[in-house]
C-alpha cells in the first residue's frame, strides 16, 4: 500500500542541514531540499499534538525509540518554481537575512543571521506500507490527518518561511472526521 501526497509551497522554505558554509549560518541540501527525516517529525508531531492521536498508535506509524515503524516515508520531491521576479528567483536558492532589534527597534549588534531558502512549486511525497498483513486503516487515516494538517514547514515557519497546503488522493470526508474522533479516543 502507497499513499501519495502533494504539497503546494506558498513562498520560500527553509530545511536546514544544520551546518555552516560560505559565510551563511545556515545552509540547504540543493540535491534533497526537503528530506524524508524532516517530513517523518513533522507528521509524527502533527498527529501526536495536534490531533491528539494515542501514542500507541502514533508508534505504530512512525516508530518508537526501540522499534522501527510500520510506514515508511519518501523525501519531497520538489519542483523548483522557474523565475517570476526578484522575490522568486526560481532555480538556485536564493540568501535570506535577519536581523535581532533591541526593544527600541534599533538592530543589535553581531544578531545579523544570514542562510539560504529554496523556492518550490509545488512537490510529493509518499508513505509506503512496510509492515506485515494487512495495513490498518486507522494508519492511514491519521498519516492522511496528520499530512492534510500540515501548514508550514522547516526553520522559521513561524517568520512566513514554508507555507504550504499538503494533499492526497482521497477527499476527506465526514465518516474520516468520525473515523479519526474515535481513534483519538481510544485508550492508546
Amino acid at each position: 500500500m502507497r499513499l501519495t501526497f502533494k504539497v503546494d509551497f506558498h513562498g520560500p522554505f527553509i530545511v536546514s542541514t544544520g551546518s555552516a558554509s560560505d559565510s551563511l549560518d545556515h545552509t540547504v541540501d540543493e540535491e534533497e531540499p526537503f528530506p524524508s527525516s524532516e517530513l517523518k517529525g513533522l507528521l509524527r508531531a502533527h498527529a501526536k499534538t495536534w490531533l491528539g492521536i494515542p501514542e500507541r498508535v502514533v508508534g505504530e506509524i512512525f516508530g518508537t525509540a526501540t522499534a522501527n515503524g510500520a510506514w515508511i516515508f519518501s523525501s519531497v520531491s520538489v519542483q523548483k518554481m522557474q523565475q517570476i521576479d526578484d522575490l522568486a528567483p526560481g532555480l538556485d536558492p536564493s540568501i535570506w537575512n535577519r536581523v535581532t532589534v533591541d526593544s527600541d527597534g534599533r538592530a543589535q549588534e553581531r544578531a545579523l543571521v544570514s542562510g539560504r531558502q529554496v523556492w518550490a512549486s509545488e512537490g510529493e511525497f509518499a508513505a509506503t506500507w512496510d509492515g506485515a498483513g494487512e495495513v490498518p486503516t486507522a494508519h492511514m487515516l491519521v498519516i492522511r490527518a496528520a499530512a492534510r494538517d500540515i501548514v508550514s514547514v522547516g526553520m522559521n515557519r513561524r517568520r512566513g518561511f514554508g507555507w504550504v497546503t499538503v494533499t492526497d488522493l482521497e477527499p476527506w470526508s465526514e465518516a474520516d472526521s468520525l473515523a479519526l474522533h474515535d481513534i483519538r479516543m481510544t485508550n492508546g
